[in-house]
């Protein structure tokens, strides 16, 4: 594959990402300026970006957990749930800054807000599934230290490693697809999940779709949702509009649906006049060129 198909791809995976989130909080609250601004999902991924290419593609979980109290603290207003506050409150007391989750729930949380920000964990370690493994933990221990939360961030990095492999032209295929996923799925409840998605898609059912994957901010309940939203829709507008008109978490479920298709077709899949819309698109496209370029060395040849 062409470098600068791969760059695209990266683009495109962060962008359309932000996109899903942002268009999935305006169905909530639509912003007076026609902006589409996004939530902390997106704030999340923007740190964790941050953090990887200050270390240079390592993720150090105190610095990370540091690095979303920082962006916490100067933008509290962002819509985070009841967990991520607790959790930087704390460590700016002084406690932690691991595991801190398993304080407000038993075992850890296996929310899905560590699946959420992982896009760039995804793109940068997608040729080594072992790394890309160590690296999707070291990236939930902040905040999720449950089994069920760390193994969905760690199929929904997957899922963006494979689509970036797929040639920008080619759809991918759902069969072959969730093969590829089900043998590195830990648990049964993701393995059980998986393995409906390819029918879900054929059948088309939306209401379906949500009796079986669910749509809530479980992992377990939305990682499989915005995988089946990616292979049902192809396009990324199209994984995003499907992802919000199932209901549920539609932010979330939207973002890392968009995450996925974003890295199989790239940035130039995007619309135009959507982009042009959303908050700190600029920011974004920069932190996945420099991505880009620590993982591959420079500039794309042309």
């Amino acid at each position: 594959m062409a470098r600068n198909e791969l760059l695209s791809k990266f683009i495109g995976s962060m962008l359309a990402a932000a996109l899903g989130d942002s268009m999935g909080a305006a169905f909530y609250k639509r912003s007076r300026d026609g902006m589409l601004r996004y939530t902390d999902d997106t704030a999340m991924m923007i740190a964790l970006a941050e953090s990887m290419i200050e270390n240079k593609g390592a993720i150090d979980p105190i610095k990370l957990a540091w690095k979303f109290v920082e962006i916490y603290e100067k933008e509290p207003w962002r819509g985070y749930g009841p967990g991520p506050p607790r959790i930087f409150r704390l460590i700016r007391r002084g406690e932690g800054p691991l595991e801190l989750d398993k304080r407000f729930y038993p075992g850890g949380s296996y929310g899905n807000g560590a699946a959420m920000r992982v896009a760039p964990v995804g793109l940068f370690f997608h040729d080594d599934i072992e790394k890309l493994k160590v690296a999707v933990e070291a990236s939930c221990k902040p905040t999720h230290s449950n089994l069920l939360g760390i193994e969905g961030a760690f199929i929904e990095a997957l899922s963006v490693a494979e689509a970036l492999k797929i040639r920008r032209d080619e759809e991918a295929d759902p069969k072959d697809f969730i093969e590829k996923l089900i043998p590195l799925a830990s648990t049964d409840i993701y393995r059980r999940k998986l393995m409906k998605i390819p029918e879900l898609v054929q059948d088309g059912d939306l209401s379906k779709a949500v009796r079986e994957l669910g749509n809530g901010v479980e992992a377990f309940n939305s990682v499989p949702t915005a995988i089946y939203c990616y292979l049902r829709g192809g396009e990324p507008l199209k994984a995003i509009e499907l992802a919000i008109r199932l209901g549920g978490d539609r932010d979330t479920i939207a973002c890392m649906a968009g995450a996925i298709a974003g890295a199989h077709r790239g940035s130039e899949s995007l619309p135009h006049d959507l982009l042009k819309r959303l908050e700190n698109r600029e920011y974004i496209m920069q932190l996945a060129k420099k991505l880009y370029e620590l993982k591959f060395g420079g500039e794309p040849q042309r």
